[in-house]
């Protein structure tokens, strides 16, 4: 795959735009993140097999969206805590329990674990979300910079 990264100068967003950028990738980010989250729920809905991982469905968030180190704006969308089922270990005879996370269900899920199959949810739940989320950015790209008024 390969990437593509531009550095345009803040001095000529601001005169282009006549708004900075920052505000508005803050809130595209903020109105684009539950797109994604509505997308991602339904995927893991359509991959679980069992009713045992509701929790780790209804856990799915989105952060705030912040500005990195080096200002890339970014939006964190995942499943979030414990689920109310336990891992067991059995070492030495004894059998230890340790919690789950959502995040760690998730990624079994995608994955899959010894004995299970993977059943992917990620990559879907992009896929499907892709376009709905540009059109919803140039809606805001236009809302925000005046364009096609």
């Amino acid at each position: 795959m390969a990437g593509l990264n531009l550095d345009i100068p803040e001095d000529f967003m601001k005169d282009l735009l006549g708004k900075p950028f920052d505000k508005i990738a803050k809130t595209a980010l903020d109105e684009c993140a539950p797109i994604l989250k509505d997308s991602i729920k339904t995927s893991m809905r359509s991959a679980v097999k069992h009713s045992g991982d509701s929790d780790m469905i209804k856990s799915v968030r989105a952060n705030k969206p912040k500005q990195t180190r080096t200002d890339a704006w970014i939006v964190n969308v995942y499943p979030s805590g414990y689920s109310s089922h336990s891992f067991n270990r059995y070492t030495g005879g004894k059998v230890k329990r340790y919690p789950v996370s959502n995040a760690l269900k998730a990624i079994w899920l995608e994955y899959g674990r010894v004995g299970q199959a993977p059943s992917p949810w990620l990559a879907p739940a992009v896929s499907n979300c892709r376009s709905k989320i540009l059109e919803e950015m140039q809606r805001i790209w236009e809302r925000e910079t005046g364009a096609r008024q």
